[in-house]
Protein backbone atom coordinates (compact mmCIF):
# COMPACT_ATOMS: atom_id res chain seq x y z
CA UNK A 1 0.00 0.00 0.00
CA UNK A 2 0.93 3.50 -0.71
CA UNK A 3 0.33 6.83 1.28
CA UNK A 4 -1.09 9.63 -0.14
CA UNK A 5 -1.06 12.97 1.53
CA UNK A 6 -2.88 16.16 0.29
CA UNK A 7 -2.25 19.58 1.80
CA UNK A 8 -4.44 22.62 0.95
CA UNK A 9 -3.41 26.32 2.07
CA UNK A 10 -4.31 29.55 1.71
CA UNK A 11 -1.42 32.78 2.28
CA UNK A 12 -3.44 34.88 4.09
CA UNK A 13 -2.22 37.89 2.19
CA UNK A 14 -0.14 38.50 -1.43
CA UNK A 15 2.15 40.39 0.85
CA UNK A 16 3.40 36.71 2.23
CA UNK A 17 2.87 35.22 -1.29
CA UNK A 18 7.17 35.69 -1.84
CA UNK A 19 7.82 34.50 1.99
CA UNK A 20 5.21 31.54 1.16
CA UNK A 21 6.72 30.50 -2.69
CA UNK A 22 10.50 30.82 -1.24
CA UNK A 23 9.49 28.16 1.22
CA UNK A 24 7.01 26.31 -1.55
CA UNK A 25 10.23 26.15 -3.96
CA UNK A 26 12.73 24.48 -1.45
CA UNK A 27 10.51 22.00 -0.10
CA UNK A 28 9.23 20.81 -3.35
CA UNK A 29 12.80 20.12 -4.36
CA UNK A 30 13.20 18.45 -0.90
CA UNK A 31 10.56 16.50 -1.82
CA UNK A 32 11.91 15.54 -5.31
CA UNK A 33 14.56 14.06 -3.65
CA UNK A 34 13.06 12.44 -0.58
CA UNK A 35 13.57 8.58 -0.04
CA UNK A 36 10.02 7.00 -0.18
CA UNK A 37 8.47 10.41 -2.51
CA UNK A 38 7.10 8.42 -5.65
CA UNK A 39 5.14 11.08 -6.95
CA UNK A 40 4.48 14.91 -6.22
CA UNK A 41 2.59 17.88 -7.85
CA UNK A 42 1.00 21.40 -6.76
CA UNK A 43 -2.05 23.13 -7.71
CA UNK A 44 -2.27 27.04 -7.63
CA UNK A 45 -5.58 27.99 -7.18
CA UNK A 46 -7.06 32.05 -7.30
CA UNK A 47 -7.46 34.17 -3.90
CA UNK A 48 -3.75 32.72 -2.76
CA UNK A 49 -4.95 28.60 -2.52
CA UNK A 50 -2.42 26.26 -2.97
CA UNK A 51 -3.04 22.19 -2.99
CA UNK A 52 -0.33 19.65 -3.00
CA UNK A 53 -0.39 15.68 -3.57
CA UNK A 54 2.43 13.70 -2.89
CA UNK A 55 2.54 9.50 -3.03
CA UNK A 56 4.58 7.75 -0.58
CA UNK A 57 6.23 4.72 -0.72
CA UNK A 58 5.80 4.16 3.30
CA UNK A 59 4.26 6.46 6.10
CA UNK A 60 7.80 6.27 7.70
CA UNK A 61 9.14 8.06 4.73
CA UNK A 62 6.66 10.58 4.42
CA UNK A 63 6.95 11.67 8.73
CA UNK A 64 10.79 11.34 7.72
CA UNK A 65 10.31 14.12 5.21
CA UNK A 66 7.70 16.36 7.42
CA UNK A 67 10.00 16.65 10.24
CA UNK A 68 13.25 17.33 8.33
CA UNK A 69 14.72 20.05 6.21
CA UNK A 70 13.10 23.06 4.39
CA UNK A 71 9.76 21.46 4.85
CA UNK A 72 9.87 21.55 9.07
CA UNK A 73 11.01 25.21 8.46
CA UNK A 74 8.42 25.95 6.28
CA UNK A 75 5.49 24.04 8.38
CA UNK A 76 6.64 26.47 11.81
CA UNK A 77 5.96 29.53 9.08
CA UNK A 78 2.22 28.26 7.67
CA UNK A 79 0.40 29.26 11.00
CA UNK A 80 1.12 32.69 10.65
CA UNK A 81 1.43 33.18 6.96
CA UNK A 82 -1.46 31.02 6.29
CA UNK A 83 -5.25 31.67 6.77
CA UNK A 84 -6.45 28.51 5.61
CA UNK A 85 -4.58 25.28 6.23
CA UNK A 86 -6.20 21.13 5.82
CA UNK A 87 -4.71 17.89 5.04
CA UNK A 88 -5.90 14.91 4.70
CA UNK A 89 -3.68 11.22 4.00
CA UNK A 90 -5.00 7.70 2.81
CA UNK A 91 -3.88 4.90 1.36
CA UNK A 92 -3.95 3.08 -1.79
CA UNK A 93 -2.97 0.18 -3.62
CA UNK A 94 -1.44 2.51 -6.54
CA UNK A 95 1.93 4.48 -7.41
CA UNK A 96 -0.48 6.99 -9.37
CA UNK A 97 -1.21 10.66 -7.65
CA UNK A 98 -4.89 10.55 -7.41
CA UNK A 99 -6.91 13.40 -9.54
CA UNK A 100 -7.59 16.66 -8.08
CA UNK A 101 -10.98 16.11 -8.23
CA UNK A 102 -10.36 12.93 -5.94
CA UNK A 103 -7.98 14.71 -3.76
CA UNK A 104 -10.71 17.47 -3.42
CA UNK A 105 -13.23 15.21 -2.53
CA UNK A 106 -11.50 13.21 0.08
CA UNK A 107 -10.10 16.48 1.19
CA UNK A 108 -13.79 17.61 2.15
CA UNK A 109 -14.81 13.86 3.56
CA UNK A 110 -12.04 13.55 5.46
CA UNK A 111 -9.92 16.13 6.05
CA UNK A 112 -8.99 17.62 9.03
CA UNK A 113 -7.79 21.34 9.87
CA UNK A 114 -4.04 22.81 10.55
CA UNK A 115 -3.82 25.59 13.36
CA UNK A 116 -3.60 28.93 11.61
CA UNK A 117 -3.14 32.16 13.77
CA UNK A 118 -4.94 34.43 11.29
CA UNK A 119 -7.96 31.88 10.01
CA UNK A 120 -10.29 32.68 7.59
CA UNK A 121 -14.06 32.89 8.13
CA UNK A 122 -14.37 29.20 6.46
CA UNK A 123 -11.56 27.96 8.61
CA UNK A 124 -13.26 29.23 11.95
CA UNK A 125 -16.32 27.77 10.71
CA UNK A 126 -14.40 24.38 10.66
CA UNK A 127 -14.70 23.88 6.69
CA UNK A 128 -11.50 22.50 4.92
CA UNK A 129 -12.05 23.44 1.37
CA UNK A 130 -15.02 25.23 -0.76
CA UNK A 131 -17.70 22.66 -1.33
CA UNK A 132 -16.71 23.34 -5.49
CA UNK A 133 -12.88 23.11 -6.76
CA UNK A 134 -11.88 26.34 -7.86
CA UNK A 135 -10.57 26.20 -11.56
CA UNK A 136 -6.65 26.32 -11.06
CA UNK A 137 -3.67 25.94 -12.85
CA UNK A 138 -1.29 23.19 -12.22
CA UNK A 139 2.40 24.31 -13.30
CA UNK A 140 4.77 21.15 -14.79
CA UNK A 141 6.87 19.45 -12.75
CA UNK A 142 10.51 20.26 -13.40
CA UNK A 143 12.91 17.03 -14.44
CA UNK A 144 13.97 15.55 -11.52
Amino acid sequence: MYNVSITRLRVRSIWYLPLFLLHAIRTSAQAQKAEGALGAQTRFEKNNVVWTKTVWQDETLMKKYRGSGAHQVAMRLLSEICSEASVVRWTQGTVELPTWEEAHRRMLVEGRLSKVKHPSSMQAAGRTAPETMIAGFVPPMPPA
